[in-house]
């Protein structure tokens, strides 16, 4: 028996090698085209997670820039009559009023322009209101204690003044306390400013307005006190300057150098001389102007009421002149003259030397600046 009848070899191993080239094939087509779907779905991913980015970064900016506003439009109101350059408000107005159009622009168009440069500007323009606002505070608080420094120095010379006097001691103890508590409250000042807080600034000016004013009161209680225990008469005024005016306070009646009158009223005296002497063809004649203290203490008599205390008369304030040449008499026409034009001067015969006044005087005169009660 031959091996020629035996069958020939099956195929089927060559079928299943061809078949399984082809499904790997096909598995590795389906794997590229997997691949491919998949990187093209994570770039659709990552291009619309990056547009949602793009468009909450622009949207939350358009936010940002209009909060910003909302908080500049409110210091715009809130500063008005309240910064020391006007001009600082009116450039914030207009950084609002552009961003403001910004914010009404179309989204493609605020995403051309963004919105950087004018939440910049903004924050500008209101970082120049608030330190206007600033330097307006510190410009108050400077001017307040100008003010109290004032009052403080004369409270200082009435509460000198009065020391031994005959004064109550209570009162001139109520001015000590108001301007040692002053001291405590202008140092206080002096320390704010160097801050910027304007809370602190606004009450540091309350504080020393507060301060000035219970010291003023203080000051006045120890004046009218004073003058009560002082100046007999109701229309006398004691003032603690009375016959102890320093000389460059003083200037010498030109017609009549041995007189002096305060500087500040020479300039009415003269053109009333002038006046006088166009009318009379003579000069005023004068026979007292500014009394020394020492001066008035010679002159005053208690008795008497001719005569002031010394601290109650305006001679002791160079505010008042004696005149004679015939005004030293009541109706005569130097006098009747006087009384006519002497005010368009600055000067006056007060009502207590009047004919039915409390000391008769004609020859007494004196400026409108002169304090009666």
């Amino acid at each position: 028996m031959t091996l020629t009848n035996a069958a020939p070899p099956a195929e089927p191993t060559d079928a299943k090698a061809d078949g399984s080239a082809r499904e790997r094939r096909e598995a590795k087509a389906r794997r590229r085209r997997a691949l491919r779907i998949s990187l093209a779905a994570t770039i659709v991913v990552v291009v619309l997670l990056g547009l949602a980015g793009l468009a909450w970064y622009l949207v939350s900016d358009v936010e940002d820039l209009g909060d910003q506003n909302v908080v500049a439009t409110q210091l715009l109101a809130t500063s008005s009559g309240r910064v020391a350059d006007p001009g600082t408000r009116v450039a914030l107005s207009a950084q609002i009023a552009e961003a403001d159009d910004l914010l009404d622009e179309p989204f493609l168009t605020r995403l051309t322009l963004g919105t950087a440069d004018s939440s910049a500007s903004l924050a500008a323009a209101s970082d120049a209101v608030r330190a206007s606002m600033v330097d307006l505070a510190r410009s108050e608080v400077t001017s307040a204690r100008e003010s109290f420094a004032g009052a403080g120095k004369r409270a200082e010379k009435i509460y000198a003044a009065t020391e031994g006097k005959g004064v109550d001691d209570d009162v001139r103890s109520r001015l000590r306390e108001a301007l040692d508590s002053g001291t405590a409250v202008d140092d206080a000042a002096n320390a704010t400013l160097a801050g910027t807080d304007l809370a602190d600034l606004g009450q540091a000016e309350h504080d020393l307005t507060t301060s000035r004013s219970v010291i003023t009161m203080a000051t006045e209680a120890l004046t009218t006190a004073q003058d009560a225990v002082t100046c007999p008469a109701p229309d006398q005024v004691w003032d603690p300057d009375s016959g102890l005016l320093p000389d460059e306070a003083l200037a010498p009646i030109p017609w009549a150098p041995d007189f002096v009158v305060r500087a500040d009223v020479l300039d009415g005296l003269i053109a009333l001389d002038a006046a006088y002497q166009a009318e009379f063809g003579q000069h005023l004649t004068i026979n007292s102007a500014y009394r020394s203290y020492a001066s008035q203490e010679e002159l005053y008599d208690p008795s008497s009421p001719i005569a002031a205390p010394p601290g109650c008369s305006n001679h002791g304030l160079g505010l008042a002149v004696d005149i004679g040449g015939g005004v030293e008499t009541f109706d005569t026409v130097q006098y009747t003259w006087l009384k006519a034009n002497a005010g368009d001067h600055g000067w006056t015969h007060p009502a207590f030397a009047e004919p039915d006044g409390r000391v008769p005087e004609p020859w007494h005169w004196q400026s409108v600046l002169a304090r009666e009660n």
